[in-house]
């Protein structure tokens, strides 16, 4: 079975509150294959995952200046990023997915694309924490939650 168990993150807000989110650590693959530990934001609400820019010096990821993309989240704010193909890794487990590096000071997201095909994805808010079951290896656990 190929479980992942991830205990929802906790930030500061600016007005001093604290925030608490689904997230989910995974190491982010650079060109030699060495990456870095990073925590994302679970979005299932996003199609695409966000990297902030920085990021792509420090995986060594060429970013070309002549191809952008326009990114508008829910707040309607437009933000220029770079679409690139990642890999990010969880133990063994290895996928490539399509992300966005923005410059713009924001969280690391993980969308949909790439990762919920791989994973069923469970939000357990009462516990909060979020689950990761391989869709193929778990097939028979997912198709028993999900029968009515």
């Amino acid at each position: 079975m190929t479980r992942f168990i991830f205990p929802y993150g906790i930030r500061f807000q600016e007005d001093g509150k604290l925030d608490i989110f689904p997230a989910a650590e995974f190491s982010v693959l650079g060109k030699r294959g060495q990456g870095i530990r990073a925590m994302f934001h679970l979005d299932s609400g996003a199609t695409t995952s966000i990297l902030p820019l920085s990021d792509a010096s420090v995986l060594e990821i060429v970013l070309d200046r002549g191809k952008t993309i326009t990114v508008r989240g829910f707040s309607g704010e437009e933000v220029v990023g770079y679409k690139r193909v990642i890999s990010i890794s969880l133990n063994d487990t290895r996928i490539r997915i399509p992300a966005i590096f923005v410059a713009a000071d924001v969280p690391r997201i993980l969308g949909r694309e790439g990762v919920f095909p791989k994973f069923a994805v469970l939000f357990d808010e009462a516990k909060r924490q979020t689950g990761f079951f391989d869709s193929h290896k778990e097939r028979k656990l997912i198709d028993s939650v999900l029968k009515f």
